[in-house]
């Protein structure tokens, strides 16, 4: 038997194919879809289409039936407001199970009646705040498929204690766990700001449009420098004044850039002094920023780095999501299916 996991963020998704007994990826289709086209549509139909559409080529092709696929987990945005099936945010702290249970189990007719798992997200536990607006608002914080990813890690590391994973992205992800319980996360911009000033300012003609090819150690960490002592702002300007001043390469300057924008994700994270007494650090995600963030820590001489592999990354929301399905679908076969499913055309 198989199970299908599908991850759908802003813009794109993926539906990967999964061998139940050796949790081996057999198959992998990315769709540049998401719920960006809800939010500018106005409904989730070219969502559902172009994901029922991906899941009948990624079965033909692998010329299996639909009763080969046990059940489906969809995590990430795709159970958001603009996804195809809505389920509310849990509270944290919360541990693997707590997911599980907050699960909704449905049976949708363009996913060829597959059960469907939709897995929700998680948001901060805040407490009454009567402070300063900026104080009280920084308590909150949400998230959608990095629990799921920060589990499949722990799965893969074993890891014990209190601890953070670091996942890196469009938003960077700061998830702090103790002994598999996931107590709160934090995010930032970072992603979507080297995206847009990048490709929508000045910069554009410093900067090669694939940022960083080499991560170059001597120049992340000046950025880094620089902007915890002149700010992001006057920072991001010095990328300019290196094009025209110093003989500095593309990715050179991409690293000083990139630097500049990790230290404002650091810095909000140590005024919190959420870095200190941690058993672990994983840090996540894709490259180059994975190991951007793996550089600027060995600087800060931040202990207990762990980087995660590629591998380890590629597996991290197929294992999270195979452990949250493993337990929904139990007890489905323990109530004989029908009491536990829902019909969605």
């Amino acid at each position: 038997m198989y199970m299908i996991a599908i991850d759908s963020g802003t813009t794109n998704s993926r539906i990967r194919l999964v061998d139940e007994k050796s949790n081996k990826v057999i198959d992998a289709i990315k769709l540049s879809v998401g719920v960006r086209n809800t939010a500018i549509d106005g409904n989730a139909d070219a969502l559902k289409s172009k994901i029922a559409e991906g899941l009948q080529g990624i079965i033909l092709r692998n010329k299996l039936r639909s009763s080969d696929i046990q059940y489906i987990v969809a995590t990430g945005m795709i159970t958001s407001n603009l996804g195809l099936y809505e389920v509310k945010h849990i509270e944290g702290p919360a541990m693997i199970e707590d997911f599980a249970k907050a699960s909704s189990l449905q049976l949708i007719e363009q996913f060829y009646h597959i059960p469907c798992i939709f897995v929700p997200g998680m948001r901060n536990k805040t407490e009454h705040y009567t402070g300063k607006l900026a104080d009280k608002i920084d308590r909150y914080d949400v998230m959608r498929g990095e629990e799921v990813e920060s589990f499949g890690l722990l799965n893969q590391l074993g890891l014990q204690g209190k601890g953070l994973i670091l996942l890196p992205g469009s938003h960077t992800k700061f998830v702090f766990i103790t002994d598999w319980k996931i107590e709160s996360c934090y995010s930032t911009l970072c992603g979507e700001i080297l995206f847009a000033v990048s490709r929508e300012t000045i910069l554009s003609s410093s900067l090669n449009k694939k940022l960083i090819t080499k991560v170059e150690p001597e120049y992340l960490i000046a950025g880094y420098q620089s902007s915890e002592k002149f700010g992001l702002s006057r920072s991001l300007y010095h990328v300019r004044l290196l094009d025209l001043f110093e003989e500095m390469d593309e990715n050179q300057r991409a690293n000083y850039f990139v630097g500049a924008v990790i230290a404002g994700d650091i810095q909000s994270i140590q005024q919190h002094k959420r870095l200190e007494e941690l058993d672990y650090v994983v840090i996540g995600g894709g490259n180059p920023l994975r190991k951007a963030f793996v550089e600027i820590f060995s600087y800060l001489e931040i202990k207990n780095v762990i980087e995660a592999t590629d591998e380890q990354v590629d597996l991290s929301t197929v294992i999270g999501s195979k452990v949250i399905g493993e337990i929904v679908f139990s007890k489905t076969i323990n109530s004989q299916r029908g009491g536990l499913f829902n019909e969605n055309n």
